[in-house]
């Protein structure tokens, strides 16, 4: 199923690009590269340069779909479990 503005909160988001739009640490605005890993409070990020792991709460994080559509989502309405967010479906959201 692609990624739609209705369905990414209950989608896998290892694998996607993403920006850091607004963090509460500034040395991580502006971070943008490839998620690696994600927990329940955490994405590991692959830069150009490293691997940066980002908290999810307090960060403003923006990708782009395949439509070309730019979304952005406070990391505050990621704050579970990959799985139990993806088990969760679009229902519970």
């Amino acid at each position: 199923m692609p990624i739609t503005p209705n369905n990414i909160l209950a989608h896998e988001w290892t694998g996607l690009k993403v920006s850091i739009v607004q963090s509460t640490d500034p040395t991580k605005n502006g971070v943008s590269g490839l998620i690696l890993n994600e927990t329940r409070n955490t994405f590991s990020i692959r830069t150009r340069k490293q691997i940066v792991k980002i908290a999810k709460s307090d960060t403003l994080f923006a990708t782009t779909l395949s439509t070309g559509e730019t979304l952005t989502i406070a990391g505050k309405n990621m704050r579970y479990r990959p799985e139990d967010r993806v088990k969760r479906g679009l229902t519970k959201w």
